[in-house]
């Protein structure tokens, strides 16, 4: 018999992150892995920094809205430090809270760093990702993105090789190089958690 329960996942940061993209991807992995999944628009200011988060839900059974209510997502995935804070309501208890280190602190009235992290470390389930750092060590700018999709993988009912599809086809068009970079970040993301959820 089929689980009937609606599975949510939200991301979000500041415009210019790639959020959306995420979402396209996050969404296509599903629907490969034969879930239903629908995405909600883009909602905020998506010029670069403006607020911007999107929602995902998945489902073995087909599916009538896109939208998550407070404390139901199983899932969140921040690219900013501060949206985290924005959006951690949104969590369920047993949730995961997948997030990058690196501020956007050129926004007005940026709290300070130490309570923003501190913050999110008291969050169950936080998990934060040095990205900047591992941008450096890849030697690939935007690699905090798809560095975060891939620690976020693992608490996601999707294969491996579902997602390396996914994620080459999305970059095929920009060249093997750029598409060997993001399936990296994607690598070392997901080899920041050891232990794996779903595939």
């Amino acid at each position: 018999m089929s689980d009937p329960r609606i599975h949510g996942i939200v991301l979000c940061g500041v415009g210019g992150q790639g959020a959306l993209s995420l979402a396209q991807v996050v969404l296509e992995a599903l629907r490969r892995s034969k879930l239903h999944a629908l995405q909600s628009e883009i909602h905020g200011m998506s010029q670069r920094g403006g607020s911007v988060h999107a929602q995902v839900c998945f489902s073995e059974v087909p599916l009538s809205s896109p939208i998550i209510d407070e404390g139901c997502a199983d899932l969140l995935i921040a690219l900013e430090p501060l949206e985290a804070l924005r959006y951690v309501a949104m969590l369920r208890l047993d949730g995961h809270l997948v997030v990058s280190e690196e501020p956007q602190t050129d926004m007005a009235g940026y709290p300070p760093l130490d309570d923003v992290y501190a913050a999110l470390k008291a969050v169950r389930g936080a998990h934060l990702v040095d990205t900047e750092d591992l941008a450096r060590r890849l030697n690939h700018r935007q690699a905090g993105g798809m560095a975060l999709l891939g620690m976020a993988s693992k608490f996601l009912p999707v294969a491996e090789a579902t997602w390396r599809a996914v994620i080459s086809e999305r970059f095929e068009a920009k060249g093997a190089r750029v598409t060997e970079k993001n399936l990296q970040a994607f690598d070392a993301g997901r080899g920041l958690v050891q232990e794996t959820v779903g595939a």
